[in-house]
């Protein structure tokens, strides 16, 4: 047997001091989380497309064993993945230097301003006298659109990559789900209904067994997303499937159709289940729940805004011992359940641009491709951005800024069959496989994803 060189060794001890240490010291659940964060960020360094679906997959799975309810709690789980996903990003470029990075795209400038302006009114909140913490919660609701769009676009910028954090993604959360499938009082669907789109666009493109695996995975999916008990992930999912319909070729209504087919024999086969059942009755109870205490306290929060329509009220805006009907006597803001009420409250009008402009510039792209990816990322983006009028989730409205870039990352290694049916070109250019069915690369590349000059022609190597 060979031996274990030196370096390793001291980087192995390094890294299990590095991760015992925290767990010892501090607190149970601070230990934990904290041991936990270190751990992602060693094994993101190594493996960066690693880091958004464990951010996305494994914040949820914290706040559910650590069983957190509170917002300050929730909020925390949720941004220690994404810290550890950057820092693992600043260490890459450290130790791994590459060439000079590419010229940002539009849309990448769009979600730099936005980052840029929510600082601003982080600033410009404070300095009204607002809250720190309350100021806080609401940068963190604003600032996780850019940082998943970044963090997206910065780990995920190779088609193996790409391919890998799919995987992952994707099989995690069907092991999940399929245990928790029959779990009486699940609710959620997020996860899953983030899958089915970009699935129906692949079931369309493969045949035979393939085409019969991703149909079951697809409709497991489908089934997750109908017991949700969840009318915003309802509205986002349906929107989405029908821009599908409506803007989707020959190849994504197939797909479409052979889905929904599956998903009706699925819900058919285990609905025998009393599991189902239970999960199955909570769907008449949503459709039958009323608004709530959730109309009056918009009320409150557009009240906020009219008060200043152009900046908001500032970001961490609150109004102190409102009676909200239907609730008790509390503080209104900065949250609130209607997203886009939050923005206006916080940021006023110039704030819901910065927001919606980065997003809007990325539709165009994608909903242009009517038999490629980045239509299914496109309507999801469309059907999110309608159901953030119904919906502030705790954690923000990250898939805002995840799908635009996903939208664009597909577009870039799309090939010329998502525009109309036209043949690739099969030059050395354009045919390098990426393991998606109908996507190539759209510049020369090494069997690892890489530019490679060699490949280029003679006037345009460098």
């Amino acid at each position: 047997m060979s031996a274990i060189p030196v370096s390793t060794a001291a980087a192995a001890a390094v890294a299990g001091t590095a991760v015992a240490v925290p767990a010892a010291v501090l607190p149970s659940d601070a230990g934990i989380a904290v041991a936990g964060t270190v751990l992602c960020g060693l094994g993101f360094v190594l493996w960066p497309w690693a880091v958004l679906p464990i951010g996305i997959i494994g914040g949820s799975i914290a706040s559910g064993l650590l069983g957190a309810t509170d917002v300050r709690t929730f909020v925390v789980l949720h941004t220690l993945p994404l810290m550890a996903g950057c820092a693992a990003l600043v260490v890459r470029r450290i130790l791994l230097p590459t060439a000079v990075p590419a010229r940002p795209s539009p849309s990448g400038v769009a979600m730099a301003g936005l980052a840029i302006a929510t600082a601003v009114a982080a600033v410009y909140g404070l300095a009204l006298g607002n809250q720190p913490w309350n100021v806080l919660v609401a940068a963190y609701q604003v600032a996780v659109i850019p940082a998943y769009y970044f963090l997206a676009t910065c780990t995920l910028d190779t088609p193996r990559r790409l391919r890998a954090a799919a995987i992952c993604y994707l099989s995690t959360i069907a092991v999940l789900t399929a245990i928790e499938i029959a779990t009486p009082g699940r609710h959620g669907g997020l996860l899953s209904a983030l899958a089915v789109p970009p699935l129906m666009v692949l079931v369309g493109r493969t045949r035979g067994w393939q085409r019969a695996g991703l149909v079951l995975l697809t409709a497991l999916f489908i089934a997750d997303v109908v017991l949700a008990s969840y009318r915003g992930i309802w509205l986002a999912a349906g929107a989405a499937v029908l821009i599908m319909l409506l803007r989707g070729g020959r190849v994504v209504r197939r797909g479409v159709l052979a889905t929904v087919a599956g998903a009706v024999l699925l819900l058919g086969a285990i609905s025998l289940h009393s599991g189902v059942r239970d999960r199955s009755s909570a769907i008449t109870v949503a459709l039958q729940r009323d608004s709530g205490y959730r109309v009056p306290e918009s009320a409150v929060g557009l009240e906020a805004f009219a008060s200043q329509p152009l900046l908001g009220a500032g970001l961490g805006q609150s109004t102190p011992q409102v009676y909200v009907n239907g609730f008790t006597v509390t503080d209104v803001g900065p949250v609130y359940h209607a997203f886009w009420v939050m923005i206006l409250a916080n940021l006023g009008l110039l704030g819901l641009i910065a927001v919606l402009w980065p997003v809007a510039r990325t539709l165009r792209t994608g909903l242009a491709q009517h038999n490629g990816l980045p239509l299914a990322f496109a309507a999801l983006t469309c059907g999110f951005l309608g159901a953030a009028f119904f919906a502030g989730p705790t954690d923000g409205h990250w898939e805002l800024g995840l799908l635009p870039a996903l939208t664009m990352l597909t577009s870039r290694f799309q090939s010329p069959l998502g525009h109309g049916g036209r043949r690739p070109d099969t030059s050395p250019c354009q045919a390098s496989p990426t393991g998606w069915p109908g996507i190539t690369l759209d510049r020369p590349v090494t069997p690892s994803g890489r530019l490679d000059p060699r490949l280029m022609p003679t006037e345009q190597r460098p």
